[in-house]
Parts: C-alpha cells; sequence; structure tokens
C-alpha cells in the first residue's frame, strides 16, 4: 500500500515549522524562529584573533560578537598544509574566509570551517578540496557506481563534489548546469570577499523553507501544504524552475500544525518518556555533552521466552530511537541501554537493524558498538541546537536546571486553541483558565483586545494555582 507523504509549511509571525508527515505520522520536524539568529551555511569575512598550538584551533572574529573556533581538522586540510602545526599556516590577525558548520550550543562557541561548501539542488560543491562524495541515503552499488561516474565526468580537477539524493533523478546535463550555477555563486562570493570589510557577512544561507526542500524534494513528495501566500507563490515557481510541477501544493489559511495532528506529536518530543507501541517505553536524558536512552519492557509480556520477548521489544525501540533522534535534533554521543540479553545472535541482529534505521536520517550516525558494559555506543553530527530550545526555556523559578515552555509556545498554542474552538463554533465569549504564565502571556500579546476587534469575541483569563507553567483549558458560550 502506498503511503502519503505530506509536507505541510506552517508560517507564523515569531516561529516557522516544517513538518514531514508519512500517513499522518511524524517523520521529520523542523523549526525556526523568526528572529534572523540562524547562521549555519553563512560565510563570513573573518579576522583570526588568537591561534591555540597546544589545542590546534584558532578563534577568529566575524563580527557576531562572539568569536567562532575553528579546529585544525578544518583548514589544514589543502595538500600544501599536510603535517603542518597549525600555527604555520594561521596567524593572529590574518584574514580569512571561513563557514558556520555547527551553531553556538549552549556555552560553546559557534564552529567555522574553512573547507567552503555550497548545496545545489543535485550537487554540493566543495570548491576547496579534491573529493566526490555519494549522499549515504543512495545504498544500491549500481546507483552510486552511476552517479560516481557522472561526477567525475562533470567535475574540473582540484574541486570537490558530494551528489546528493535528488541526483538520483537528474540527467547529466542538469548535474552540468547545477555545477555552473555553483560557480558562479563562488565567484561571487570571491569578490565580495576581496571587496568586504573586516569581519562582515559575505553570504548568508538561502529562504530557510528552500534549504529544506532541497533535501525533502529528493523523496517522493505527495502534496506540500502551506499557509503564506506570498512564500506559496515563490515555491511554485523553485518547483517550476526544478522541474518538479507534478507535485502538487496547496495554500491553506489557519494553524496547519494543528489541522493536521502535528502539534500534539510535537509535544510528544518534549517529554523524556515515550511509550512504544508494544507497551514498553523509552526514556530520554539529556545534558549537553552526552546523551541517555533507556529501554524497559514496561507493560508488554510477550507470547513466547523471556528472551524473544526482549528481543522483540529491543527491535520496536531501536526503530523508535532512531526516529527520535531525528525528530529532536539530537547530537553528539548517545549511549543507549538496550534490555539486556545473552543470546549474541540476538545481539548481532538487533545492532545491524539499529544501523539500518539510522540511515533514514539526513545527518550522518555512526554507530561504535557494544561496550564492555553491554551498552550501544554512537554519534550523531551536532550541527545546530536540539528541537527543544526552540519550544522551550530555561525555567525562572530553578535557574535553568530545568526547562519550560517559552512564551512564544506558549502565544502559538493559545492562539491555535483559541482558533480551532473559532472554526468549529458560533463563540461569543471564551474563559481561559490557566497558569499565571499564560495570563502574562496574554495580557502582554493583547489577545483579548486581538479577537475582540476580529472576532467580536468577549475573553476572560482566571488564574488557576493547580495548573502546571504553561498549562490552561477553555470554555465557552
Amino acid at each position: 500500500m502506498k503511503i502519503l507523504k505530506r509536507l505541510i509549511l506552517d508560517i507564523d509571525e515569531n516561529l516557522n515549522q516544517i513538518a514531514l508527515l508519512e500517513d499522518g505520522k511524524l517523520k521529520e520536524y523542523h523549526p525556526e524562529k523568526k528572529d534572523g539568529k540562524s547562521i549555519l551555511g553563512n560565510i563570513y569575512k573573518g579576522k583570526v584573533q588568537n591561534v591555540l598550538k597546544g589545542m590546534q584551533s584558532a578563534f577568529v572574529d566575524i563580527g557576531i560578537g562572539k568569536n567562532a573556533f575553528l579546529f585544525s581538522d578544518d583548514i589544514l586540510f589543502r595538500q600544501e598544509n599536510f603535517n603542518k602545526s597549525i600555527t604555520q599556516v594561521l596567524k593572529p590577525g590574518q584574514v580569512i574566509m571561513v563557514q558556520i558548520s555547527k551553531e553556538a550550543v549552549g556555552m560553546k562557541n559557534p564552529r567555522v570551517t574553512a573547507n567552503i561548501s555550497l548545496p545545489g539542488k543535485y550537487v554540493v560543491l566543495m570548491p576547496s578540496i579534491d573529493y566526490v562524495g555519494i549522499s549515504h541515503r543512495i545504498e544500491k552499488d549500481e546507483d552510486r557506481k552511476k552517479l560516481l561516474e557522472i561526477a567525475k565526468k562533470v567535475k574540473p580537477q582540484g574541486i570537490g563534489l558530494i551528489m546528493r539524493t535528488a541526483s538520483l533523478e537528474a540527467t547529466e546535463g542538469q548535474i552540468q548546469e547545477d555545477l555552473e550555477e555553483l560557480f558562479q555563486l563562488y565567484e561571487k562570493i570571491q569578490k565580495d570577499f576581496q571587496n568586504a570589510p573586516v569581519p562582515s557577512l559575505i553570504y548568508k544561507e538561502e529562504n530557510f523553507l528552500i534549504k529544506y526542500l532541497k533535501n525533502f524534494l529528493s523523496d517522493e513528495m505527495d502534496e506540500i501544504i502551506i499557509n503564506d501566500k506570498e512564500e506559496y507563490e515563490s515555491i511554485k515557481k523553485y518547483l517550476k524552475n526544478l522541474g518538479k510541477e507534478h507535485v502538487l501544493i496547496k495554500y491553506e489559511e489557519g494553524d496547519l500544525m494543528g489541522l493536521y495532528g502535528v502539534d500534539y506529536q510535537v509535544e510528544k518530543l518534549l517529554g523524556k518518556k515515550i511509550w512504544l507501541k508494544s507497551g514498553g517505553f523509552l526514556i530520554i536524558d539529556q545534558t549537553e555533552a552526552l546523551t541517555v536512552i533507556d529501554v524497559n519492557t514496561g507493560k508488554y509480556v510477550g507470547k513466547t521466552s523471556l528472551e524473544e520477548t526482549i528481543y522483540r521489544t529491543n527491535l520496536e525501540a531501536a526503530e523508535e530511537i532512531a526516529l527520535q533522534l531525528k525528530l529532536r535534533d539530537i547530537g553528539g554521543i548517545i549511549i543507549i541501554d538496550f534490555i539486556d540479553m545473552k543470546n549474541e545472535n540476538f545481539k548481532r541482529e538487533l545492532l545491524e537493524f539499529f544501523k539500518k534505521e539510522l540511515q533514514k536520517d539526513r545527518t550522518k550516525c555512526t554507530v561504535l558498538g557494544y561496550t564492555q558494559l553491554g551498552l550501544v555506543e554512537m554519534t550523531r553530527k551536532r550541527v545546530r541546537s536540539q528541537v527543544s530550545t526552540y519550544l522551550k526555556e530555561k525555567c525562572p523559578m530553578c535557574e535553568g536546571e530545568g526547562m519550560v515552555y517559552s512564551e512564544e509556545y506558549i502565544y502559538k498554542k493559545l492562539k491555535n486553541n483559541i482558533e480551532r474552538i473559532l472554526r468549529h463554533a458560533a463563540v461569543k465569549k471564551l474563559v481561559v483558565r490557566g497558569h499565571y504564565k499564560v495570563l502574562e502571556v496574554a495580557e502582554e500579546r493583547k489577545l483579548s483586545k486581538l479577537y475582540r476587534e476580529k472576532f467580536d469575541l468577549e475573553m476572560n483569563f482566571i488564574f488557576d494555582d493547580k495548573k502546571k507553567y504553561g498549562e490552561f483549558e477553555m470554555d465557552f458560550e
């Protein structure tokens, strides 16, 4: 049976959200605040502030108020620099072109690389290194061999190229055209680098929606739904230029996250406990440097032997863990405590199954295997903050020891619930009972005035000391 793949693009005044649904189940989720703070992929003309020989790294001023961290592996990739110390290549005061490879996470500075990469529709251009790569999501040997041959044909000597998943559907001519456009873009970046002051931004990553569309359109997409008219026209034009006119794109007003059942699935990403269909569950504990995932059988008792029951629970958990890592955008070191199994065949099969599930992730994952204590150790490349940082903020009550819903998330949830009621009922009066923070957000954003003027709706907000931070309920007449 064919799976319905639907891409939801929910554009809001403060938060953009992209959700990929497969038969209604959330498979990918990407939020982005409309504050212009996302700098991933941006290219800067920077100045080296200091070079740390002992750490084989440097700090570069790129003009954002916090120096960027440049590691030796991200500067010593050129043939002429092999086996050199970073102090032989970089000096304080030196002007250098760098690109953001990881956004600032917690107390860590943003990380930059001198190995510039420019993503196109079908290829990624890396002008500083002689290299050919194929997307890890392309698994068949014949497909990889075919794309490798095309890459070698179109690629000039000394230039790096990665064939994206979408290149499978492209002709050699389309790939060549895409590459030429990227060369033109890089030439412009080089000219801007020569003329720009130090430090300064010389290239900004493209539109948030287009950036993700490039990834999603490599899959067979059935429909795209968006609630912003201007972006709708922009994406229609982009799809036409890409030769993807067959992809159905629809414009719908309102809260798409609520209309298509995404919001309640997103809320589950903010909790520590995830139930499995069998009755087992996962517990996800996160710190800045490490994530620990514990697998439990819970209510699942199985139908055969204990070992078989544990094996089935672990397989289900492995599938869900791979999905949760992707949905929550968890990066860094990850330790997984699967339920202990004595059967060595089961242990091998579980690890192979888990690796296969992780191949569905667009972000690079590396499974290192079992530790001496029987835990599974892995890493997932971290390039931006976790999803929770977009939807939660540090709790003012516990001084950052825990997390609470952000004001933006409370405001959006309030609006979505109010408008959902208004869509289905002729309401004249609405009473909101909630935590004091809900009342504070409603007052600051002048929600009563907004809906009185827009819908002639009378609204009353009542404090309820039994509600948790950010919780509320609504009654209407």
